[in-house]
């Protein structure tokens, strides 16, 4: 089995690749990121939604762009607003985000709270929030805090005997190939059903057979299949060519013909680029 203790936090191998992604662009494109990245944070530290709405989906994508690109000086600084939210939160995602956010920030310094309570919060939840999301986001937590060798000798059995159920997005085989890598399960079979998603010429679509290619499906895909040693020589020159077209102005869009430039596919662009390069 492979080592929890020894891999990098999921984490730190986002912002790792995120950092290279912003190495490979120049020094113009470098600054107009910057100041795409500032321009959604506000004075009291949260990073906005679509709307300029403060976040904390948001903010943890924009706390990890602020990592990877070097633009977090101090965890003063850049966690004050969950100091100001905390208790407030208004479903799970928010108070995973929020964790997270402490977690990928320097310094351990912060009130961890109890594993029975993070479990509670995974299943005893009445908001119409996806479990597998809340999921994602609670083992990403476990694997940056706590690390609980129980839950990845579960996981490891849970995925020899269990798949994605049929039609299930690209987002989530890429997760389950990752998830079956970490347990030190074998992921060739998963690595060629993944690579189903891929449509020649353009990326990777959500959806195997309806849907346009997107960037956030494209990233997870590729940081799936990098993870797990797939070779991506035949696939990189098309993804490298959707992360071209979908780069505005310090920002990346979507992919599939939306145009709101955001902090999360400002994120999966960066992840993308750093992944190939």
């Amino acid at each position: 089995m492979t080592d929890q203790y020894v891999l990098a936090p999921v984490y730190q191998q986002f912002t790792g690749f995120v950092k290279k992604g912003f190495a490979a662009l120049n020094e113009e494109h470098q600054e107009e990121v910057k100041r795409f990245i500032k321009s959604c944070k506000q004075g009291n530290g949260m990073f906005t939604d679509r709307a300029g709405t403060p976040d904390y989906y948001y903010s943890l994508f924009g706390t990890w762009l602020s990592l990877g690109v070097g633009l977090i000086a101090t965890k003063e600084d850049s966690t004050q607003f969950t100091r100001q939210y905390d208790g407030k939160f208004k479903n799970p995602i928010d108070e995973f985000a929020s964790l997270l956010i402490k977690a990928s920030l320097p310094g351990d310094n912060f009130d961890k709270p109890s594993y029975f309570y993070l479990l509670k919060r995974l299943f005893l939840n009445k908001s119409h929030v996806s479990f597998f999301y809340r999921l994602f986001l609670f083992v990403l937590i476990d694997d940056a805090i706590y690390r609980k060798k129980w839950l990845y000798t579960a996981a490891r059995w849970i995925l020899i005997f269990t798949s994605p159920p049929a039609g299930a997005p690209c987002s989530i085989q890429a997760a389950y190939i990752v998830g079956r890598h970490e347990t030190g399960l074998d992921t060739k079979k998963e690595q060629k059903i993944l690579l189903d998603f891929f449509v020649a010429g353009k990326g990777f679509k959500a959806f195997m057979d309806i849907g346009e290619v997107d960037l956030l499906s494209t990233a997870v895909a590729l940081f799936a299949l990098k993870t797990t040693g797939a070779d991506l020589r035949k696939i990189a020159p098309d993804c490298l060519e959707l992360i071209q077209q979908n780069y505005d102005g310090g920002a990346f869009l979507a992919g599939n013909g939306d145009q709101v430039r955001d902090l999360e596919y400002t994120f999966y662009g960066l992840l993308a680029l750093g992944i190939l390069v």
